[in-house]
């Protein structure tokens, strides 16, 4: 009875969406939250910001999303589209650390979640 109860709080305790697992140290990837419109990852992607920079213009062009402007340093970078629906499109990504990085999505005015949840997945089968 005593393993299942010191199981269950390990379980609690490191079973969130960003645990590492293996030798490898790969990061789990589809832990997201949706915040006032936007729909964050709230784990660190395990690679640098040029690459998560480069899947989202490459998702972009395979979406036809229009690409409306790209601002981009070796901390952060802001790119902007507008699908084909006219909806604007706005990605911001965020540098943790060397080799990681996490991103912001939001789609439209006030935003959409099952869109952006939908762009997201679609971005995340290219990191």
């Amino acid at each position: 009875m005593t393993l299942k109860i010191v199981l269950t709080v390990l379980l609690l305790l490191f079973g969130s969406g960003c645990t590492v697992v293996g030798v490898g140290a790969v990061a789990a990837i589809g832990s997201t939250y949706y915040v006032t419109g936007e729909i964050r990852s709230s784990c660190p992607y395990p690679v640098s910001i040029r690459h998560l920079y480069e899947v989202t213009l490459y998702t972009f062009q395979e979406e036809g999303i229009r690409l409306l402007s790209v601002t981009n340093s070796t901390k952060d970078a802001d790119i902007t589209g507008e699908s084909e629906a006219g909806k604007k499109i706005k990605v911001h990504i965020y540098y943790n650390s060397e080799g990681q990085a996490t991103l912001g999505m939001r789609i439209g005015a006030i935003g959409d979640e099952k869109q952006s949840r939908l762009l997201l997945k679609k971005m995340e089968k290219y990191i």
